[in-house]
């Protein structure tokens, strides 16, 4: 007898752990994050101008691993992060589990940013990234999210907060 596996979708999530849909006045520090300004003088503007225009044309046809490889990782290696960097590293495709008010979490997220050391992942810390073709897609992005960011809390044990983002099609949709 096949068992089915248990699905968990945006309300059941918001209904489980108590949490609430905020609206961007009322997450000062998702704001800020937001407003932050970074000299990109170093950036070829015409570069960026291509991958931008690339994925205005294209981004709604792209699966999750085109996305990755067309765009989000050019915008990553702007970044500038260094193999040398304890602090933030990226991780694409890699687990994390926890356990939630008595709720065991199991998700592979897509991509975070994370203080960790070659392959182990010690502490994420932003952009738990799900991305969606805006045409037809079966699981819900923003539980997918949500739970990823509760385990990385849970994770962490430090009470700061967790930033993440899901993305469908061209809208991009960032949370706290």
């Amino acid at each position: 007898m096949a068992t089915k596996k248990f699905q968990w979708n945006e309300g059941l999530v918001m209904d489980t752990f108590g949490l609430s849909r905020l609206n961007s006045r009322a997450m000062p520090l998702l704001t800020d994050w937001l407003m932050t300004n970074e000299d990109l003088s170093d950036i070829d503007p015409h570069y960026l101008e291509k991958l931008r225009s690339r994925a205005e044309a294209e981004v709604d046809a792209w699966n999750e691993e085109e996305l990755k490889m067309r765009y989000l990782s050019f915008i990553v290696d702007f970044a500038n992060y260094t193999e040398k960097d304890r602090e933030y590293r990226i991780y694409f495709e890699r687990p994390i589990s926890a356990e939630v008010e008595g709720h065991k979490i199991n998700v592979v997220v897509d991509f975070m940013i994370a203080q960790g050391v070659r392959d182990y992942v010690k502490k994420p810390y932003f952009c738990f990234h799900e991305y969606k073709r805006e045409k037809k897609y079966n699981d819900d992005p923003i539980a997918q999210v949500l739970l990823a960011m509760l385990a990385a809390q849970e994770h962490n044990k430090n009470n700061k907060p967790i930033y993440g983002a899901y993305i469908i099609g061209k809208n991009w949709h960032f949370m706290t």
